[in-house]
């Protein structure tokens, strides 16, 4: 290769400074919100039931913890 390939070139011309772009449209589906809300909804309700069951696995616990071993029993 020669060097006149790279005196065709033009050379760039930064000043700095980035062109100025038109921010995006963004569109909105029609159901966004409802399907939000049924996300939502659903978060709740999961959230709801493991409350539930934490509380259930703890009154679990209590239970256990308060039933008489085998070798109690035996004695």
């Amino acid at each position: 290769m020669s060097n006149s390939g790279k005196s065709e070139q033009s050379k760039l011309n930064f000043n700095g400074q980035k062109p100025q772009t038109k921010p995006a449209n963004k569109k909105q589906r029609a159901d966004s919100s409802n399907s939000t809300n049924a996300s939502m909804n659903e978060l709740s309700n999961i959230n709801t039931q493991l409350e539930n069951l934490t509380e259930g696995l703890s009154e679990l616990r209590e239970d256990i913890k308060s039933t008489l071993k085998r070798d109690e029993i035996e004695d």
